[in-house]
């Protein structure tokens, strides 16, 4: 039983990163795979992820130690599980809440893992290998790759104007669904991996070329805030060796300046993006600050709160005012806490890897949301879950606890089976069928193209603006003119800086008031 323990673990570790790296809530967009070559070089549906870390809780013989760290994670679910029922989108608070299990499952078996004598490593080998490969993808992409991407995407009349935009720069993103989230997985894994190598080989042109190609991809995504996370690992590593004091001053000024470059040279659009998802955030904690909005549910509701005319984000890009804002102060305290003590814990064992990591986790993710994405949290979970069974406290599984995990897991697997066969039916284009196994996924009520699902998503999703300026045109093709101004109102109302939502707003004005007039009431679309 244990050995099949680390191997699930294992090939979780591997195929994070390379196929499940689509941010939860936005999982409901994705399609899966249509044949057998795809399923081989495109994602997999994140509900595959879910539904092994369940498998894993089936096979876990340890329950939650009384320590700290090894409480907290359970204690963060339980936080996030208060802020479901109060949540303005349903689907998206139990979908993240399923992936904060698969996490928090991970972390456990990494733990668990990490009290028997070898088996770090083959976690961290998992690891290196699953690195190996997505700096391979990105390289690829950049000699040649992305061009050849271009003119796939180019005859693809469904393509995202999202999309369209990425692939229009020659910033590589690997299998991820962003170059930042490349960034971010590359800095959690780059000392590890680094430090795995050199006590696998005594060779340090080895290790030396891979910290190179890493820190190249990298720079190939473009993306300063990886940047500055991987630099503020490497110098974490390189502060745990004995060198004068002097020099540890050196590195620690380099640090600062470091992170001042990176934050200076990270443009003026994407500062100016990123502050206003922050002040967003702080002001929706302000409205919701007990149980926040639903975990997840950041992009259905700010729009309401941003100022600026930046882009309608899905994510703080911001781990820890995300989860302040979607799921409340006590989430926010406990999940401060539980990268803080794992640090601490880290520091406590003189594990300058695993430390390392831990730092540029917790840096990347004040300024991305790796915690949304299973490729990155994943593996930041496990090794978090590394650092805790080093204290080898390890107790057995008491009989209820047994029967506890065996109902969590199969309710696990029911649900994000049905969602899965949901997932199927909408890639292969049956709207219904999709509807039908997920009755409370807006987007899939959207995809009908109906009056009727429109007004359903917008039950499901009453805080998303797209979706009442969706069923406000619905309604005025069937003539409900008064109901179709009503929606376009709401959605200003959700959406102020929307300038789109204003214009067919007065033109709908219009139309109806040259109709009420005698004139001829025109289409305002």
């Amino acid at each position: 039983m244990k050995r099949w323990l680390l191997a699930l673990t294992g090939l979780l570790l591997l195929l994070a990163p390379l196929k499940f790296s689509v941010p939860v809530n936005l999982q409901s967009l994705a399609v899966p795979p249509p044949g057998p070559l795809e399923w081989l070089f495109w994602s997999w549906p994140n509900q595959l992820c879910v539904m092994t870390a369940a498998v894993l809780v089936l096979l876990l013989a340890v329950k939650p130690q009384p320590s700290l760290l090894g409480l907290l994670p359970v204690l963060w679910l339980v936080t996030q599980a208060m802020a479901v029922p109060t949540a303005i989108c349903w689907q998206t608070a139990v979908d993240t809440l399923l992936h904060f299990g698969a996490c928090v499952a991970v972390f456990y078996a990494a733990a668990r893992c990490a009290r028997e004598p070898g088996w770090e490593n083959w976690l961290l080998g998992a690891l290196a290998v699953a690195t190996l490969l997505v700096c391979l993808m990105a390289l690829e992409q950049h000699f040649g790759g992305l061009d050849a991407t271009r003119q796939y995407a180019a005859g693809q009349a469904n393509l995202s104007d999202a999309m369209r935009l990425k692939l229009t720069s020659r910033r590589v993103f690997g299998p991820f669904a962003s170059p930042n989230s490349l960034a971010g997985f590359l800095a959690l894994a780059f000392v590890p991996v680094l430090a795995w190598l050199g006590t696998k080989t005594s060779k340090v042109l080895v290790v030396v070329l891979a910290g190179g190609v890493m820190v190249v991809c990298v720079a190939l995504s473009g993306s300063r805030g990886g940047f500055v996370a991987l630099v503020a690992g490497a110098l974490v590593w390189l502060a745990s060796w004995k060198c004068p004091r002097w020099w540890r001053w050196g590195l620690v000024m380099l640090l600062v300046v470091a992170v001042g470059i990176g934050l200076i040279h990270r443009g003026a659009s994407s500062l100016e993006a990123r502050l206003d998802y922050w002040g967003g955030a702080v002001r929706i904690i302000g409205d919701y600050p007990w149980l926040g909005t639903g975990p997840g549910t950041f992009g259905s509701i700010y729009p309401k709160y941003k100022v600026a005319l930046t882009e309608e984000a899905q994510l703080v890009h911001n781990n820890f005012l995300q989860m302040w804002s979607d799921s409340g102060v006590m989430a926010f305290v406990v999940f401060a806490a539980m990268w803080g003590v794992g640090l601490w814990r880290a520091a406590r064992q003189n594990n300058a890897p695993l430390l390392a990591a831990l730092v540029s986790w917790t840096v990347h993710g004040l300024l991305d949301f790796d915690l949304y994405v299973p490729g990155i949290a994943l593996p930041a979970f496990a090794l978090l879950g590394v650092v805790h069974g080093s204290s080898r406290d390890s107790q057995a599984m008491a009989g209820h606890w047994r029967w506890l995990c065996v109902a969590l897991a199969a309710a696990a697997v029911w649900f994000e089976g049905r969602m899965l066969a949901a997932t199927v039916a909408y890639g292969r284009g049956d709207s219904v069928a999709a509807v039908r196994w997920a009755p409370r996924n807006p987007h899939y009520w959207t995809a009908l193209q109906s009056e009727e699902g429109c007004q359903k998503a917008v039950e499901l999703d009453p805080m998303r603006s797209s979706r009442h300026a969706r069923l406000a045109r619905a309604h005025w093709v069937a003539g409900k003119h008064e109901l179709a101004l009503a929606e376009f109102r709401q959605a200003v109302a959700l959406n102020p800086t929307e300038q789109s939502y204003r214009e067919e707003l007065k033109s709908a004005e219009e139309s109806v008031r040259q109709g009420r007039g005698g004139l001829l009431q025109s289409r305002p679309f």
